[in-house]
């Protein structure tokens, strides 16, 4: 009889020690659970910090280009500006030499003159207008 007590015994310390093992693996569980889960959020905070510090240089890497490019269009301006007021105190180059703006004004006069000479009532009519029949239709 001993010996059913110790299987008895055996066998309620078996069932006590599987309940307390479930309900200490069970709150292990969830404390591993949140470690992993605080680990997790950590990784994805220091992911975000160095997506935001990329960002950040990115943005003022372009900011510097967009400086330098303005520096360079308010140096051109000012450029433009020192053109146009250096033409306006000197008489600005003509186009082609003085002599060859004589020779056109010449002949630009000279075909003038033969445009109102030709503007003139013709004193001849065409052929084709003429009174009297001629060729086919006669």
């Amino acid at each position: 009889m001993s010996w059913i007590v110790g299987v008895l015994l055996v066998i309620a310390g078996a069932i006590v020690g599987f309940f307390v093992a479930r309900y200490w693996l069970a709150e292990h569980s969830d404390e591993a659970e949140l470690n992993q889960q605080v680990t997790q959020t950590k990784q994805q905070l220091a992911d975000y910090r160095q997506e935001v510090a990329e960002h950040l240089a990115t943005a003022q890497a372009l900011v510097g280009q967009l400086e330098e490019t303005q520096d360079k269009l308010k140096a051109y301006l000012h450029h433009s500006a020192d053109l146009l007021q250096r033409e306006q105190e000197q008489p600005s180059l003509p186009f082609f030499a003085e002599d060859t703006i004589r020779e056109l004004r010449m002949a630009n006069k000279v075909k003038g003159e033969k445009r109102r000479s030709d503007d003139k009532a013709p004193s001849d009519m065409p052929r084709d207008y003429s009174d009297t029949k001629s060729g086919l239709f006669k």
